[in-house]
């Protein structure tokens, strides 16, 4: 057996987990190989040192999830089970194709190392797109398998997947595959090479799946295995799948059909297979007894059910006469309702239009509502505006209260600082009036200084005003002139643009006049030419060269319409033709088929013979043996002269036309007497049948029912008796059977009491028992039998004589030779009654195919379809000829057609040339006379051009000066107004200047301001010297500076709210700060108060508006127009309106309403009566349907019946009795006829049941042919002749039972096994030392009571009996494969108990605790079950090893399982695992997504695979990352693999005895 060395994939995988060239390296992990092979390295490779070493004996393949793990199980399993359907996972059959690319050539190789020798086969699969293209198509899909035995030449490493190997020493995980890729071809070819170079590589190709299993079975790989493998990886994590069973046979099931070698079972049902005809014989001879004796039964019954159905007529006749009757009544109440419901239904009309009237009232009504709606809604938007508008006033003015009281407090401040600038400047002055005249100086100063600044600023604004007004000016100037510039512009276009056309055109007219000289329309060498003349001259002869083809065109249709008329002619001809030929063809086929089907019906012998031509056989013959009458005798022979007399002188047509009717008639007659001859044969060989069912098939015959019973009865109670036939028979002499039969018949026929002492027990026993046979049964004793009878006087008649018994109830000697003489006439009879059937057949299917000819060919058509025939020919002749001579006619019109087209093309060519000369000369010359004002046109237009450009300069210019002074003035205007600015200022920082200054002198001299400005200085000067002190001063000038802080607070505020605050000071709230604030409280308030009021304004109006956009009209402006009166003038009126109009429509709606209800009852009352009439009709045509005939009508029928008074559930009820009478009639009669036709059907039934297929005895053919309804006639007769046929070849049943002997020994042998396989795989289930309570103890446990030798050949003996019966029958549900045979019988060995399978339960402190295998789901864990799952395969697997002759061998192959870490990462779950796997030797292999460091601590081997994405190709290639092996860490070697982390160091703790012992305990507590 082999392990799993090594895996590479190469170029394979789908886009998402690719696979480059990725080697997994399983080996040197596991213990040395026992008996290594001797091996040759390859040259300059390392000699190893010391035994190979197996492969790791569990190993986990590591790669995120997601990444690809079940992609690499898929490909692995590919090479182990070839095929699409058998894909991993249970995928489509299409997913491998997804796994390769355009350019692939995708390789999977498996390295396998033999666990006793050491040695290396590889295995594997190469894919790859014919075409080199990705298909749909499977067959464009290229796959082959591989294998080959590694040395030197090739190995793993370097297989020939691409053009070169790269030459470097060994990396782990990788491979030296370098160059471009092989196609599959040149794989092969150098596979083969390498083959051919290195004959121990035993190198095989195959691309068969079929060779490829057997291929693998050679080499010792079980591909088996990897199919239940397949199942337990169809979803992940999910292996217990396979072994999820419901009962425990299901179980062993399994396990025989992976163990058990189907070669022994397909020769098990091979041997079946033959034996399945003979043995099935068994059957039919059965059948054929059951057949026989339920026939009289059913017979019987039919003779019984006759007599009943004629009585039951009678009453059913008198119940239709009654029925009759009502249904008439019932039918004339209709005809009443019907007229009813007439009149109804045109008040049903007229209400409908009552409806509609009060429907378009109420819809006017509608309208009016829904714009009175409207307009109220408009109204009271309108209303709510204006209140809404008023609100906001209120609150501007509220804000404006609440405004001045909060700038109360500012005016106040503002007058308490002016009032103490008013005081410091009064004391102020009274210290300055001893400085007057220093301040009056100054005063005049600042007076002089400021009536010079206010001039120079007044002076400044109105300069600057000036200068704005003149900007102004400027700026519409310019602005004017920049429309001119553009208008002047946009002219001198129009100018440019008019001039261009113009070149245009005179260019045109040139190159027109240059065409026309060209194509010599006109000539420009003569001196007067004038294109005015040339046009005339061109529209002269466009009018010739129009006349010419106007000609021609008549002409060409003239010639067209011939054509066309004699193409129709042709055509008419034609057809006559065709038709001719075909009337002539059907009236040669109509003749030709009469005339073969009156040939072959001649050429029949059968006719010859009944006509009596010469060279046929004259009937004669003797009858046979058994045959009653002559007729059947000579009937018979007639039919064997018939097959065998040689073929004589046959019928023409014509006297086979002539004596049609006499050889129906004959044929008819013939048919007749073979009929009657068939029936009494058959009637004759039912005689004999009955005879040989009364004989039975040999031995004795058992004795009547009550006889028996009486015997049961008495052997119950204890007292011996014996049937008197079985009595006559065993005691007395057969010399003297005649004189007991005619001493002691009704003896004979009962029960003799051996024991004289029991009579009178026997006869107080039955007096009590009340058996009440149907029979008369005699009881008496021996003696009685055998006393002798005194003989009866010779001459004295008794009247009462006895019939002759059956032989076969007291002598079998003469009842054998009564069978052989039946049985020898009988099959003569039957060799007959086949013959003459035959015949008959023959003769009613000539006679039917003769009846049906002439129907369809009477006499003397034959001549007429013959002259027809002729007539039709000379007619398709003669209609040849015409067709002939109409397609000569038709040519020479088409070729006369043909000319004149051409001629009419041709002129109608020459005229479009005249006619565009025409016009092209036309137009040059208008064009021409109109060239000579172009020129001057041109020439004002150049001059205006030129004119309106100068005129767009000059305004642009002048615009452009006008911008520039208008920005001069404007800068000028801003330098006035800062002057100005600057002035008021400084006035404004003067000191002493009266507020209302003097007028100025007129005639005083002006001054400069700058002089003014030095006189105000030095007049300040000498009053600040001679002024008022300095405390005083800076107290003025605090109180002017609280002043001027209150004035400029004031200046912020408006003037009405200054204003308004003043005003409020005044009033009695402004008297105190307290009064103040409450004032400005209550002006708050009443703010807020007016804003919550504006904002509920504000959502009225919103809701007003929303319901007027609602009630708006969708189209138009209105609903609808309203009259004078309806429209309203406010919102009041429109309410009242709205309310009048809603009151209408109420109206108008209850009005409608009360319309429907109207219409709706009378619509209802039409419906009732229509229903009536319906039911009445209805209920008078189930009457009508219950009477079988409408016979015809008598004098009181043909009168008007009255109609049926009552409603229409009192008529049901009573049609209903009235059915029910007659149903009831009907039904006894039904069941009558039922009885007869049953009692017909089931005997039909009987004689046709599948059971009897193989009965061929004449009672049942009688029966399958004859009808059903002709049964009971021929069934008194039948019951009379009918008797049980029992007969049974005891020598063939004896053979039958030795063949079935034989195949019992076989199965059971095979059965016993199985049994001894199921011991088996209890016994290899053994486990391991080491595991606590389960050290030594059977994983699986098999219990089953084997059943001793005679039971197991009985039961496996019904078993082999159902197997020939599914081989006999074809649609049987039993299969007849051997194995499914073979399970049948271990099944059957094993009941009634059967078998009981439990297996160990696992759990962290390995308790012994048992569970049946059917109930694993329903009490293991996920993960318990998969472990369980795991040592069941494991023990499968060993036990499939062993049973093929690897029973030393302790090891089972290899299982891979995708992610089984995800349900079970238990320790002591893994633990049981490898434990399992290592005792039955199953190498493990897992894949995981989960990185749990204590779960893969238990396997000696973790390969770590990632999934990196290459952003360029668009892929993602999986590569291996690392394999974590134990040991020491070997020192890094140049370009090997990279050491991602390692052990440092260790620390061994070694435990006590001690406390390993209480550990232990504690453990196990």
């Amino acid at each position: 057996m082999y392990e799993l060395s090594r895996v590479r994939l190469y170029s394979i995988g789908p886009a998402g987990a690719r696979y480059a060239d990725t080697v997994l390296d399983l080996r040197g992990v596991g213990a040395p190989v026992p008996r290594p092979a001797p091996t040759q390295a390859e040259f300059f490779e390392e000699e190893p040192v010391g035994p190979p070493r197996r492969p790791a004996p569990a190993g986990v393949l590591f790669l995120e999830n997601g990444g690809g793990k079940s992609v690499l199980l898929k490909l692995i399993f590919s090479v182990m089970l070839p095929g699409h359907r058998n894909t991993l996972g249970g995928a489509s059959s299409g997913v491998l194709r997804k796994f390769l690319l355009a350019d692939d050539c995708g390789h999977v190789a498996l390295e396998w190392q033999h666990t006793l020798t050491g040695e290396l086969v590889v295995v594997g699969k190469v894919s790859e797109w014919r075409g080199r293209q990705v298909s749909n198509d499977p067959r464009k899909f290229a796959e082959a398998w591989y294998s080959f035995r590694p040395g030197p030449g090739l190995s793993l490493d370097n297989l020939p997947v691409a053009e070169a190997t790269a030459v470097r020493p060994p990396v782990e995980g990788a491979s030296g595959a370098t160059g471009r890729r092989r196609t599959m071809k040149g794989f092969r070819d150098a596979l083969t090479e390498a083959g051919k170079a290195y004959p121990h590589l035993e190198v095989v190709w195959e691309e068969i799946h079929d060779r490829w299993n057997e291929h693998l079975g050679e080499l010792g790989l079980d591909p088996e295995l990897f199919r239940y493998q397949r199942e337990m990886n169809a979803d992940e994590g999910e292996a217990a799948g396979l072994f999820a069973v419901k009962k425990d046979s299901d179980f062993t099931d399994l396990l025989l059909r992976a163990v058990t070698d189907t070669r022994d079972t397909d020769g098990l049902a091979d041997l079946i297979s033959g034996f399945g005809n003979k043995l099935g014989r068994r059957a039919e001879l059965t059948a054929e007894r059951e057949f026989t004796a339920g026939s009289v039964d059913l017979l019987t019954r039919i003779v019984e059910a006759t007599e009943t159905r004629a009585r039951t007529r009678d009453v059913h006749a008198g119940a239709e006469r009654r029925t009759r009757a009502l249904a008439r009544r019932l039918s004339a109440r209709a005809g009443a309702e019907r007229a009813r419901a007439a009149e109804l239904a045109q008040q049903v009309t007229s209400a409908a239009h009552a409806v509609s009237e009060a429907e378009t009232a109420r819809g006017r009504a509608s309208l009016v509502a829904a714009e009175l709606a409207y307009r109220h809604a408009s109204l009271a938007l309108a209303a709510a505006e204006k209140g809404a508008a008023a609100q906001r006033r209120e609150l501007i003015d509220a804000r404006t209260l609440h405004a001045a009281w909060q700038a109360a407090e500012s005016v106040l401040r503002h007058r308490a600082a002016s009032d103490r600038s008013a005081r410091v400047a009064t004391a102020i002055r009274e210290a300055e009036r001893d400085a007057a005249p220093a301040l009056a100086a100054r005063a005049k100063a600042a007076a002089d200084l400021v009536r010079a600044l206010a001039s120079a600023a007044e002076e400044g604004e109105r300069h600057a005003a000036e200068e704005e007004e003149r900007g102004a000016i400027l700026q519409e100037a310019g602005e004017a002139a920049h429309r001119d510039a553009t208008s002047a512009a946009t002219e001198a276009q129009r100018a440019r643009s008019e001039a261009g056309h113009l070149r245009q055109r005179l260019a045109e007219v040139e190159q027109e006049t240059a065409e026309a000289v060209r194509a010599g329309w006109l000539d420009d060498t003569a001196p007067d030419a004038d294109p005015a003349r040339a046009a005339l001259a061109a529209a002269d002869a466009e009018k010739t060269t129009v006349a010419a083809w106007d000609t021609a065109r008549e002409a060409a249709r003239t010639a067209t319409e011939r054509a066309r008329e004699t193409a129709a002619a042709e055509s008419r001809a034609e057809l006559a033709a065709a038709r001719a030929a075909d009337a002539a063809e059907a009236a040669r086929h109509s003749y030709d088929a009469e005339r073969r089907a009156a040939e072959s019906l001649a050429a029949e012998p059968r006719l010859a013979d009944l006509l009596g031509l010469p060279g046929t056989a004259a009937p004669g013959g003797s009858p046979l043996p058994g045959q009653r009458t002559g007729d059947t005798a000579s009937t018979a022979e007639e039919a064997v002269a018939e097959e065998t007399a040689a073929d004589g002188a046959a019928l023409t047509v014509t006297e086979f036309d002539r004596n049609a009717d006499d050889l129906r008639a004959l044929l008819d007659q013939s048919i007749a007497t073979a009929e009657r001859q068939l029936f009494d044969l058959r009637t004759a060989a039912a005689d004999d049948n009955r005879i040989l069912g009364a004989l039975g098939d040999g031995g004795l015959l058992p004795p009547g029912p009550d006889v028996l019973a009486t015997v049961e009865f008495l052997g119950e109670h204890g007292i011996p008796a014996l049937p008197g036939w079985r009595y006559l028979a065993q005691s007395v002499d057969p010399a003297d059977h005649a004189a007991v039969l005619a001493g002691r018949p009704e003896l004979v026929d009962g029960v003799v009491i051996t024991d004289p002492a029991s009579y009178v027990r026997a006869r107080e026993a039955l007096a009590g028992a009340a058996l009440l046979p149907r029979s008369t049964v005699a009881v008496g004793t021996a003696a009685a039998l055998l006393a002798p009878v005194p003989a009866p006087d010779a001459a004295q008649d008794t009247d009462v004589f006895l019939v002759p018994p059956n032989p076969a109830m007291h002598d079998e000697h003469a009842a054998d030779e009564e069978r052989q003489a039946l049985r020898a006439r009988a099959a003569a009879r039957d060799e007959e009654i086949r013959t003459l059937a035959g015949r008959l057949t023959g003769d009613r299917s000539l006679a039917a195919r003769i009846g049906a000819w002439r129907a369809d060919c009477p006499l003397g058509m034959l001549a007429e379809l013959a002259a027809a025939a002729a007539a039709a020919r000379t007619a398709a002749e003669t209609a040849t000829a015409a067709l002939a001579e109409a397609r000569t006619v038709r040519a020479e019109a088409d070729e006369a057609a043909a000319e004149a087209r051409t001629v009419r093309d041709e002129r109608q060519e020459a005229a479009q040339r005249a006619r565009r000369a025409a016009d092209a000369l036309a137009g040059l010359a208008f064009r021409l006379r109109e060239r000579s004002a172009w020129p001057v046109k041109l020439r004002e237009l150049a001059d205006d051009a030129t004119e309106y450009e100068a005129r767009a300069q000059v305004c642009l210019e002048r615009a452009r000066a006008a911008d520039e002074d208008r920005r001069a003035a404007q800068r000028a205007a801003d330098d006035a107004h800062r002057t100005a600015r600057a002035l008021r200022a400084e006035r404004a920082e003067i000191a002493g200047a009266p507020e209302s200054l003097p007028e100025e002198d007129p005639a005083a001299p002006s001054v400069a301001l700058s002089v003014l400005r030095e006189a105000y200085r030095a007049a300040s000067q000498v009053y600040e010297k001679v002024g008022v002190g300095a405390d005083l001063r800076a107290e003025q000038a605090r109180a002017e500076s609280d002043e001027s802080a209150a004035l400029a607070e004031l200046d912020r505020l408006t003037n009405k709210v200054r204003t308004r605050a003043e005003q409020l000071l005044e009033s009695t709230d402004g008297a105190d700060g307290p009064s103040r604030q409450a004032a400005a409280a209550r002006a708050e308030e009443l703010v807020h108060k007016l804003e919550s009021r504006t904002s509920e304004a504000s959502e009225k109006l919103g809701r007003l508006r929303g319901e007027a956009e609602r009630l708006a009209p969708e189209d138009g402006e209105a609903h609808t127009e309203l009259s004078e009166e309806l429209i309203p003038g406010d919102a009041d009126h429109a309410q009242t309106l709205l309310r009048t109009a809603t009151g209408e429509l109420a109206a108008r709606t209850d009005a409608l309403e009360a319309a429907r209800a109207a219409h709706a009852g009378l619509l209802q009352g039409h419906r009732a009566a229509e229903d009536a009439a319906g039911g009445f009709d209805e209920t008078a045509a189930l009457l009508r349907d219950l009477l079988r005939d409408n016979p015809d009508n008598t004098d009181a029928e043909q009168e008007e019946p009255e109609p049926y008074p009552g409603p229409l559930a009192e008529a049901r009820t009573a049609a209903a009795e009235a059915r029910r009478s007659l149903r009831g009639c009907a039904a006894d009669l039904s069941a009558a006829d039922a009885a007869v036709r049953e009692a017909g059907d089931i005997l039909v039934r009987h004689a046709n049941s599948t059971r009897y297929e193989q009965v061929r005895t004449p009672a049942r053919q009688q029966i399958r042919e004859l009808p059903a309804a002709a049964l009971p006639e021929h069934a008194a007769k039948w019951a009379e002749a009918f008797a049980p046929r029992l007969r049974v070849l005891t020598d063939e049943l004896a053979q039958l039972e030795r063949n079935r002997d034989s195949i019992v020994d076989r199965l059971r042998g095979l059965v016993e096994s199985s049994l001894a396989t199921l011991r088996s795989a209890q016994r290899l289930s053994q486990l391991p030392e080491g595991l606590g309570e389960w050290s030594g103890q059977e994983f699986l446990r098999i219990r089953f009571e084997e059943p001793d030798a005679a039971t197991l050949t009985e039961r496996l003996g019904e078993v082999v009996d159902a197997a020939t019966r599914a081989a006999v029958k074809k649609n049987s549900d039993l299969r007849r494969d051997g194995m499914s045979l073979l399970l049948r019988g271990v099944q059957a060995a094993l009941e009634p108990r059967g078998i009981a399978v439990e297996i160990l339960k696992p759990d962290a402190v390995l308790r012994a605790e048992r569970v049946p295998v059917g109930q694993m789901g329903d009490v293991f864990s996920g993960g318990q079950l998969l472990t369980a799952a795991i040592a069941l395969y494991c023990t499968m697997a060993a036990l499939r090893s062993n049973d093929r002759g690897r029973d030393k061998h302790r090891h089972a192959g290899t299982l891979f399982l995708d992610n089984p870490i995800g349900r079970a990462n238990a320790t002591y779950l893994l633990e049981l695992q490898r434990a399992v796997s290592d005792a039955l030797g199953v190498q493990l292999l897992y894949t995981t997504g989960l990185f749990d460091t204590t779960a893969l601590a238990e396997f000696p081997l973790v390969i770590r695979l990632r999934n990196d994405a290459d952003l360029r190709a668009g892929l993602k290639y999986i590569s291996v990352e690392e394999h974590l092996r134990p040991g020491l860490p070997q020192p890094a070697t140049e370009g090997g693999e990279t050491i991602h982390g390692e052990i440092t160091a260790t620390r061994m703790f070694r435990r006590s005895p001690a406390e390993a012992a209480t550990t232990g305990a504690e453990a196990q507590a």
